[in-house]
């Protein structure tokens, strides 16, 4: 676990983890918040050095969530943002547990886990796939192969230590048994059907598979909420929304800013910062050329 919460802080974000992650992937995000703003990001049970949960279910998951903020939070505004899995996991306590909601100043969902689509794959070739793959983590990690070939942050993009902390923690084999409990867990979850926040649904735009497919799941998280937005990161995918530094930030930047404030609408379209800096950018071209051809046109007249 990692808090930090400043002496003039003013407000807070409780960062949930992905399925398979620790609690060090946020460290982009965190270094980018503003200084007014703390961070409590942690490892959920059975992941990291935290004791192994034994029981199922949400109910535990948020117990865990409501202790983090009573111990840590205290009556700080507070943004809930979580990745995959832990996207869905914050959404849901805001959502189902009692007086969750109450002092949340806005959900944020980074790519995350649609449980209706993750149930609809279940005995399909994707299914086995993801079984078959934590089994091998598993096994990789216990003969210690999983140093030559990390399963995730093969790149690795964050600082050195970071780097190191991150590989240590794939190279436990507890981590993909764990995994492997969360994502069975996660297809008896409930669908979300209604969030009485302001939510923000941060998306990649590349994914494993069928992009237009993966857009549409998104999306249908973003209409839980009568205050939503549904954004899109340029250029990124799953893992490098929060593993690529300028993704990070503008993850960040979502989380830190002002919570959207009205519905999506029926003429909604995912915003995303590229297209919004291109489209000014081409505003900007279009009004100077506008300009030049009247300055030439005055200059023919005169």
């Amino acid at each position: 676990m990692c808090v930090h919460i400043p002496a003039r802080a003013r407000r807070a974000v409780l960062l949930d983890n992905g399925m398979g992650a620790p609690q060090e992937y946020w460290d982009w995000v965190c270094g980018a918040l503003p200084a007014d703003m703390g961070y409590v990001r942690f490892n959920r049970p059975g992941y990291g050095l935290s004791t192994p949960d034994t029981g199922y279910g949400l109910e535990s998951r948020f117990e865990l969530l409501q202790e983090l903020r009573d111990t840590y939070l205290a009556d700080l505004p507070v943004v809930l943002a979580g990745h995959s899995l832990g996207g869905y996991f914050v959404a849901a306590y805001a959502s189902l547990h009692p007086d969750a909601v109450r002092g949340v100043t806005q959900v944020v969902m980074i790519d995350a886990t649609e449980v209706v689509s993750l149930r609809h794959a279940r005995r399909t070739d994707v299914d086995r796939w993801s079984h078959q793959r934590m089994v091998m983590e598993r096994v990789f990690a216990a003969t210690g192969l999983s140093v030559f070939r990390p399963a995730m942050n093969a790149h690795q993009q964050y600082r050195p230590d970071v780097n190191r902390s991150y590989r240590a923690f794939l190279a436990t084999p507890r981590t993909w048994a764990t995994a492997h409990r969360e994502y069975r867990d996660a297809m008896t979850y409930p669908e979300l059907a209604a969030l009485d926040c302001p939510l923000t649904v941060v998306t990649a735009e590349n994914n494993i598979g069928d992009n237009t497919l993966h857009a549409g799941i998104q999306a249908r998280l973003a209409v839980i909420s009568r205050r939503a937005r549904h954004h899109f990161v340029e250029g990124s995918d799953h893992e490098s929304l929060l593993a690529v530094r300028r993704h990070a930030e503008e993850v960040t930047e979502l989380i830190a800013g002002e919570p959207p404030a009205e519905p999506l609408g029926a003429s909604w379209q995912p915003s995303t910062t590229g297209r919004r800096a291109g489209a000014e950018k081409r505003a900007g071209a279009e009004k100077a050329e506008k300009a030049a051809k009247t300055e030439r046109r005055e200059e023919e007249l005169a």
